[in-house]
């Protein structure tokens, strides 16, 4: 389970990811690594939207997605 710090920092990342249209990779990264799975479904969530909304979705984010989903499975 992850601690209140990690829950901060995993809602500081999302937020940036949130605005940025190009989210850092590294930003990303991190984020899956310190969050809880209520936040990583927030955050496949929000991919999701991006890539539903861009005419020409980055294909690294699509496997992101895709891999993260299979997680779900788990």
């Amino acid at each position: 389970m992850a601690n209140v710090l990690q829950d901060r920092f995993a809602e500081v990342l999302l937020d940036r990811i949130r605005s940025d249209i190009h989210p850092s990779v590294t930003q990303m990264d991190m984020l899956e690594a310190v969050a809880s799975p209520r936040m990583r479904l927030e955050f496949v969530l929000h991919l999701m939207e991006k890539i539903e909304a861009d005419p020409r979705p980055s294909i690294p984010m699509m496997h992101r997605v895709r891999r993260l989903i299979e997680g779900f499975g788990s």
